[in-house]
């Protein structure tokens, strides 16, 4: 199966002890396929991947992937601080059934572009999963550039994405414009969404698709039908929610947009704390001005 169209950065439910909640992660799975999702990451960032043990990131690839039964993509995360734990992150995915996988590259200890490739190299010699290239500078440390991915597709085939987080326009400009029959671009920055989706963009990676998968397939279905219209006026309409978004914790918003909107995910982490008060009855107010078709079914 081809990653494209909304793939859900989807989040890790937790009950109010802190504990993974796996009957919220099956409802919310089924939820977003209702809703309109193409597919899931599981353990990403908006998964809270950095805060979740060993066990509890692959008992997640394994209940999504379960859950989907085929009838989503999956793009398992299995990026790690090393190579060894990356391959067997990836290893497992690949045994229960996921599509693909994902690779943020090490973080904290910072790495070049050779190590980089060592790392792609040695999780592609333990699968034969494709593989996505995913670029978030900010909590990485390393861009990958036009020239690393090129390379990267070059030499280690199984890398037929990136998910591009970095915001950088003139990047996903050359992706798009120059390399798509190269490697295909998957964006995973809301703000650049319009820009994007304008290029006719294969797919997205979205945070936000937990809760208004609705709008996003739409955004999706316009984009490819070429239909810019429909596309700018939509973005018009949910442009606002991502604003207030951006303004502080991502995770901690995007899980209070579901639990305002009757899906049961539970709190974020610690130590990442929940929306400050003020800023939940600013998204509660953004949230209610939308067209209710635009959200998940949830409650309808």
């Amino acid at each position: 199966m081809k990653l494209q169209g909304v793939l859900s950065a989807i989040v890790t439910p937790f009950d109010s002890e802190g504990q993974f909640d796996e009957p919220a992660l099956r409802a919310l799975v089924d939820q977003s396929i209702t809703d309109g999702v193409h597919g899931f990451v599981p353990a990403g960032g908006t998964g809270e991947f950095s805060v979740l043990s060993h066990q509890e990131r692959l008992k997640l690839i394994e209940v999504v992937v379960e859950q989907t039964n085929g009838r989503a993509t999956v793009l398992a995360h299995t990026g790690a601080t090393s190579s060894k734990e990356a391959v067997e992150f990836s290893r497992h995915a690949e045994r229960v059934g996921a599509t693909a996988i994902m690779l943020a590259t090490p973080y904290y200890e910072r790495i070049g572009f050779e190590e980089a490739f060592s790392y792609y190299a040695a999780v592609a010699d333990a699968t034969s999963l494709p593989i996505c290239a995913y670029n978030f500078p900010p909590s990485t440390g390393l861009h990958l550039n036009v020239e690393f991915l090129l390379k990267l597709n070059e030499k280690i085939p199984q890398v037929q994405y990136v998910k591009d987080s970095s915001a950088d326009i003139a990047q996903m400009y050359t992706l798009l414009g120059d390399y798509r029959d190269r490697i295909s671009f998957l964006n995973g920055e809301d703000i650049i969404m319009l820009p994007a989706l304008m290029l006719g963009a294969p797919g997205m990676v979205m945070g936000i698709a937990n809760f208004m998968a609705p709008a996003l397939r739409k955004l999706h279905d316009a984009s490819q039908a070429g239909d810019d219209a429909t596309v700018a006026h939509l973005w018009r309409q949910i442009n606002p929610v991502i604003r207030v978004l951006g303004q502080g914790s991502y995770n901690s918003g995007v899980k209070a947009a579901c639990e305002l909107l009757g899906l049961r995910v539970g709190p974020v982490r610690a130590p990442i704390r929940a929306l400050p008060a003020e800023r939940l009855a600013t998204l509660k107010d953004v949230l209610s001005k939308l067209d209710p078709s635009l959200l998940t079914g949830a409650r309808r």
